[in-house]
């Protein structure tokens, strides 16, 4: 993993700037298109920043580093001159005298002369090539149809217009840190200014979102030679010292506005008592994706899974402690023990049989994983909900039901209100209950819609678009909703993050969000249970909007209570018959308590009901009457002995 090295502005800072204060690249030459395949991808960023503040990117470039920038790990030092050294030859002594005859005389050898050195200096190669980073910062954006095309990894520079200032950062090579893979990673802190536009900051007159363009430039920047563009967006905060705007359209976004609350859902389907050995390793897995989502982001998620799927997986060795860990500060949304629809339930009369599972399912939740709280505030509608199944939900304390956008077209209506705020459901007892309809941002959240994402952007660039773009739609939203402006208040808004069937979104892009929230006062995530209570419902004309549910949904029960309540009798009859401690007609009686549920198919209840008909017919049929026998009466009285 590389480490990230920091480029500051206040060092290796070029003063390239034309006489209005921009740089000298930006103005004296058109922008040009890059003509490498180096990208620059930006890996973490902070959103919005004070006025006088600091702007936070980190960057990685990739592609052919060495071919295309001059830049590896070998060229970021120049090595220092080195010497080579030359000794004298070594002096050779005479051979040994003749055996036998006298040596020549001895004479003591002059001393030994110092060794001498002599050095040749190997000059050191050339310098690399000068890289230059240069920063640009461009007119504030008011609308979304700009956004897509200043914000990237390979933008075109073209797509920015009205340069307000820039800074240029040199000494690339010696602050760079190069990865395993050959990419290389650095950081930018670039200080700003409100008044003044001087050479080492960028200038923000007043608050708003801009577009900021990155280029590295190769050799002379005059040459306008650039390597790689990427593009951006920051928010600019507003200061203590900036004029009040005398027109709130003049405010885009909206600072004054409350956040934007991000709630992550997801549902797992639950799966009948006989469902066969793939659709039970279909709902494990759908289970493991939420937890693992859970696991993943930090924010809280809000979880409506099967109570038995989570019991089943608590009893596994280690796997409870695991599960609160992963579970830590989310929420499950309880269900019933065993499946029933709610809308079913309610065309029946089962309000009660309904309520008492949900309580038993609630149990089982808190017993499997005692520090993930279960509440009912929030409902996540992954089937057909019916006016008298809102009404029992209502009932049964749920302030909110999510629906996802299909389901509420094939429902409801073709026409999809705003997905930010809440309408009323109108429930047959003339009450109402709020409805959120699942954002479309979740169209892009699927593990496949990710992938296609993630080709062309990182999970960072995409947040930025998808930050920039609510925080426009809140402020141009507010301006056109003038109920809000003449109550004096903007209106709280909430978006559920999830995937278009409510399963488990890819976590890769969400991740990039939550980083970003961090630094953006402008959107937060909350838990989806807490939405009833920061979120408006919308209005048109004055008037709250409503929606109305269809008048049945889901599985009709009728033909099944009545197979069910005429089997009972039949098992009671033939329990009478039995001891009062024998087991069996609370056996029989469980049994067909849970045919209620609509995990059951009508085949699969008549025959569990045709099985208890044969046991109690199996009981009648062994007990045997006596042959008949004649009696007399002697008197008025009498006893007559019968064995059975």
């Amino acid at each position: 993993m590389a480490v990230i090295v920091t480029l500051m502005s206040s060092i290796g800072v070029m003063a390239t700037r034309s006489g209005g204060g921009e740089l000298a690249h930006a103005v004296a030459a058109a922008p040009s298109q890059a003509t490498t395949d180096l990208r620059l991808e930006l890996l973490e960023q902070d959103f919005s920043f004070k006025a006088d503040g600091t702007i936070h990117l980190v960057y990685r470039l990739v592609g052919d580093l060495e071919k295309d920038a001059d830049l590896s790990a070998t060229t970021t030092t120049t090595p220092a001159p080195t010497t080579a050294a030359t000794t004298p030859p070594a002096t050779t002594l005479p051979a040994d005298p003749t055996p036998g005859e006298p040596g020549p005389p001895e004479t003591a050898a002059p001393p030994a002369a110092p060794p001498t050195t002599t050095s040749t200096t190997v000059p050191p190669p050339p310098p690399p090539v000068q890289l230059t980073i240069e920063v640009t910062n461009y007119s504030p954006i008011r609308t979304t149809a700009a956004i897509d095309r200043v914000v990237g990894s390979d933008v075109n520079p073209t797509a920015f217009t009205n340069v307000i200032d820039g800074v240029a950062l040199t000494d690339l090579r010696s602050r760079a840190d190069f990865a395993s893979d050959g990419s290389v990673t650095f950081t930018l802190d670039i200080e700003t200014d409100v008044v003044d536009s001087v050479e080492e900051k960028l200038k923000f007159g007043q608050p708003g979102l801009y577009p900021i363009r990155v280029e590295i430039l190769i050799g002379d920047p005059g040459r306008n030679d650039v390597l790689a563009t990427a593009g951006t967006i920051v928010q600019r905060l507003p200061g203590p010292d900036d004029p009040e705007l005398l027109d709130a359209s003049d405010a885009i976004p909206d600072t004054d506005a409350p956040p934007i609350d991000l709630a992550v859902v997801t549902a797992t389907p639950p799966v009948g008592p006989t469902a066969n050995a793939g659709d039970v390793s279909s709902a494990r897995t759908a289970m493991d994706d939420a937890i693992g989502l859970a696991a993943a982001l930090d924010t809280p998620v809000t979880l409506q899974v099967p109570p038995t799927q989570i019991a089943s997986k608590a009893e596994i060795p280690g796997d409870q402690e695991q599960l609160a860990d992963d579970l830590a500060d989310d929420e499950f949304v309880p269900l019933p023990i065993v499946p029933l629809d709610i809308s079913s339930a309610a065309a029946v009369g089962l309000s009660d049989t309904y309520a008492r599972l949900l309580a038993a399912g609630e149990d089982l939740l808190t017993s499997a994983v005692p520090t993930t709280p279960s509440r009912r505030d929030i409902w996540l509608a992954s089937d057909p909900l019916s006016a008298a199944g809102a009404q029992q939900l209502r009932d049964l304390g749920v302030r909110f039901v999510v629906m996802p956008q299909e389901l509420f077209r094939e429902t409801i209506s073709s026409r999809i209100p705003t997905t930010d705020q809440f309408v009323d459901i109108r429930l047959p007892d003339g009450g109402t209950l709020s409805l959120l309809i699942v954002d479309g941002l979740s169209d892009q959240l699927t593990p496949e819609a990710t992938d296609e994402v993630l080709v062309e952007a990182t999970p960072t660039e995409w947040a930025v678009e998808t930050v920039a773009t609510m925080l426009i739609d809140q402020a141009l939203s507010d301006q056109q909703n003038g109920e809000f402006a003449r109550a004096g208040r903007s209106a709280n808004r909430s978006r559920v993050l999830t995937t278009p069937d409510l399963q488990a979104p890819d976590e890769r892009l969400l991740i990039g969000l939550e980083k970003l929230a961090v630094t953006t006062p402008g959107i937060r995530f909350a838990p989806g249970s807490l939405l009833t209570g920061i979120t408006d419902t919308q209005t048109s004309g004055g008037q709250l909007v409503t929606v109305e549910l269809p008048a049945t949904a889901g599985p009709s029960l009728t033909a099944r209570i009545e197979l069910i309540d005429s089997t009972r009798l039949r098992m009671v009859s033939a329990a009478s018959m039995l001891a009062e401690d024998d087991p069996r007609l609370a056996e029989w009686n469980e049994k067909l308590d849970v045919l209620v549920s609509t995990g059951y198919t009508d085949t699969e209840v008549e025959a569990t009901t045709e099985d208890l008909l044969e046991q109690a017919d199996q009981l009648k049929n062994a007990v045997a009457l006596p042959d008949p026998f004649t009696f007399t009466l002697t008197g008025r009285s009498g006893t007559i002995e019968i064995r059975m």
